[in-house]
């Protein structure tokens, strides 16, 4: 019996997701959003495009893309949401700090 594909397919380890997005640099928030761009991603703030962080946490990660797009839909969504989590979390906390 052929073993399918995604039964072959190692699993992707998404617990370091956060330390490897801040391994990236400008040029690959860039290259995503301007990749997200020319694909005509309507997101009016690319940070909002589920596409763009799907891009980074492909980059990240060290995948292609489609693997990303290919997981499972709880888990593509808990991806992209972290990714989300860590572009704002900067943002959050300056906000906080101003509160106090």
């Amino acid at each position: 019996m052929a073993e399918t594909e995604n039964a072959t397919k190692e699993k992707l380890d998404f617990s370091t997701l956060e330390e490897r997005l801040a391994e990236l640099n400008a040029m690959a928030f860039m290259r995503a959003e301007r990749e997200c761009r020319m694909a005509a991603d309507p997101a009016p703030d690319i940070t909002y495009s589920s596409a763009f962080r799907a891009k980074l946490a492909a980059e990240a990660m060290g995948v292609p893309q489609a693997e990303i797009n290919t997981l499972p839909i709880n888990e593509y969504a808990s991806v992209v949401s972290r990714v989300l989590n860590f572009l704002l979390k900067p943002l959050a906390e300056t906000v906080i700090q101003q509160e106090n």
